[in-house]
């Protein structure tokens, strides 16, 4: 995992009290109004629901569904239905006879088709499991920057305390100078020691008095980040609660960096979404070995339709009587009639709804589409697909190998801070020591202004490196932490 972008944040925890500088008139606009105060979890919930790239992954994450569900859904038989009305002008066939006809007519139909694959090579199947597995991807891709927006926060969060902490400091020595200030005024008043030496407490005084404006620029600064990743608006002035963060203590950490690294790979998102890549592109490539079989599809379709021309032809049948001839019978001529039967024809149009009944025709069947030669379309699919199979088992290899490197990074950098803290720790007790015994020589003047003003300076100064060393180490710790799945508290 890529840890840039939480180191940034993390500058902020080892830089100096001139690190930032806003406009003051921001921060005594600010004091004037209420500030809203919000802990550490409310922090965290309200930055992951409001931040704009969760929710884009949360919407990746809908869309996988999506495409899961359709995939599986290919399975199943589908069904159409189809309708047309056609009117023909002219010469044209009769739809009914087959025969010429010259006048208009109007046709009519409808019909229904189904059809479901029978077999595909396997492609339906593997398709449902690339989506499945691409679907868990989005998923996990959508914890990790979860559990990075998190640890960012908590970033921001210290760093908010770290800098009120230097604040508290600034702003003791200031009141540590004007103290000094007042007894240099009754010596320099008594003729105990020259008026320079005021004049150097007062130009200390007016460098504790900038310290302590830098330090509440770095407050608004630290809260502007905290702010951003709350996505709210800079305007809303806000106050962290206070959570105790205790002072360091420096104990050997109870896994080693290896140790770590085996318990951060078994469940971080980040490794599990590269290994699910892996499987996605082994699924990409039997989709592709897929295109080689035949593709059987089974259909059924049932069909009727109606025209204008249809007509029926009637026939009815009759008896013509016509005068045959004459016989004589004892002289007598008698006429002779024969009967001759007849018929007589006229046609009648069919009535849309018997057409519609009596037209129905279905077709049943089985099609196989068996791929000959496609331009070698199979083979370049399957040679891409592997590739990018194993680009996906490289980039796998990569993420454990950032992984691993970034923990033993962390590891050196938390050892580091815990030497850091416990020197800084010495240093400043010396130097409490040191100061205590020349402010007492300066109050008696057998010390010079400029050497307390050196003491003083040395002080304040470890000081301000021994808060940011404890807060530094703490976020080392956490992101141990991090990597082994244990909650972000204190």
């Amino acid at each position: 995992m890529k840890f840039s972008s939480i180191l940034l944040p993390t500058l902020l925890l080892v830089n100096t009290f001139v690190q930032a500088q806003q406009p003051q008139a921001l921060a005594n606009s600010g004091s004037r109004a209420e500030s809203e105060k919000i802990g550490l979890q409310e922090a965290v919930d309200v930055a992951l629901k409001n931040n704009l790239s969760i929710r884009q992954s949360g919407l990746a994450v809908e869309n996988s569904m999506n495409t899961l569900d359709q995939s599986k859904w290919a399975r199943y038989p589908n069904l159409n239905g189809t309708a047309n009305l056609n009117l023909f002008t002219g010469r044209n066939i009769n739809p009914y006879t087959n025969g010429i006809i010259t006048n208009t007519v109007g046709s009519n139909g409808f019909g229904l088709s189904s059809g479901v694959t029978v077999f595909d090579g396997f492609q339906t199947r593997n398709n449902i499991a690339l989506n499945q597995t691409n679907m868990e991807v989005a998923r996990l891709d959508l914890q990790a920057m979860k559990n990075q927006i998190t640890l960012n926060v908590v970033v921001a969060y210290l760093n908010v305390l770290s800098q009120e902490d230097l604040l508290a400091i600034a702003q003791r020595q200031v009141e540590v100078s004007r103290i000094q200030l007042e007894r240099t005024q009754k010596l320099v008043n008594a003729g105990s020691v020259p008026e320079t030496n005021l004049f150097d407490i007062q130009a200390q005084l007016a460098n504790d008095e900038v310290q302590v404006v830098n330090a509440e620029n770095a407050i608004i600064s630290a809260k502007l980040t905290l702010k951003q990743l709350l996505n709210t608006a800079m305007e809303r002035n806000i106050d962290v609660v206070r959570i105790e963060v205790p002072n360091p203590n420096i104990q050997p950490y109870p896994n080693s960096s290896s140790e770590v690294y085996e318990i951060a790979q078994s469940f971080l998102a980040d490794v599990q979404a590269a290994d699910m890549r892996v499987k996605a592109a082994q699924k990409a490539v039997d989709i592709a070995k897929g295109l080689r079989y035949p593709v059987v599809t089974a259909f059924a379709n049932a069909n009727t339709n109606s025209t204008t021309a249809a007509e029926k032809i009637i026939v009815t049948p009759s008896i013509i009587e016509q005068r045959a001839g004459y016989v004589d019978i004892g002289n007598t001529r008698y006429d002779v009639f024969a009967q001759i039967p007849s018929t007589t024809t006229t046609t009648e149009k069919i009535g849309y709804l018997r057409q519609i009944r009596s037209n129905v025709n279905t077709s049943i069947g089985l099609s196989v589409r068996v791929p000959i030669f496609n331009g070698y379309n199979a083979k370049f699919r399957t040679t891409g697909a592997v590739i990018q199979q194993k680009q996906a088992e490289v980039q796998a290899e990569n993420v454990r190998l950032r992984l691993r490197q970034d923990i033993e990074t962390a590891y050196v950098n938390m050892s580091n801070s815990a030497k850091k803290f416990s020197a800084l720790g010495n240093q400043v007790r010396a130097l409490e020591e040191a100061f205590r015994a020349s402010e007492a020589k300066f109050n008696v003047g057998s010390l010079n202004s400029l050497d307390y003003s050196i003491s003083k300076t040395n002080l304040d100064r470890a000081r301000a490196n021994q808060i940011q060393a404890k807060y530094d180490y703490i976020f080392r710790i956490k992101i141990l932490d991090y990597y082994q799945n244990k909650p972000l508290n204190f």
